[in-house]
């Protein structure tokens, strides 16, 4: 499930268009990891920030591909 939903911000990234929107989509990816690390009990493993990141930029790397084979068949 996080990777799925880690997939989703990636791509809603991706749909920003801007820099600052892909690195705010990291950044809270990270935050939200971190928050829950000092909330816990027991930690997380780090395997799933990992899992999560990968998620993240296997969105936005699959959005940009897309977006680029869709551009090349308008022209």
């Amino acid at each position: 499930m996080i990777f799925a939903t880690a997939t989703i911000i990636g791509i809603a990234a991706g749909l920003q268009r801007t820099t600052l929107g892909a690195l705010l989509g990291v950044a809270l990816v990270s935050v939200a990891f971190m928050v829950a690390v000092a909330m816990s009990v027991v930690p997380p493993p780090l395997t799933t920030l990992f899992i999560a990141l990968g998620g993240y930029n296997l969105g936005f790397i699959g959005y940009l591909i897309t977006a680029d084979m869709v551009e090349h068949r308008r022209a």
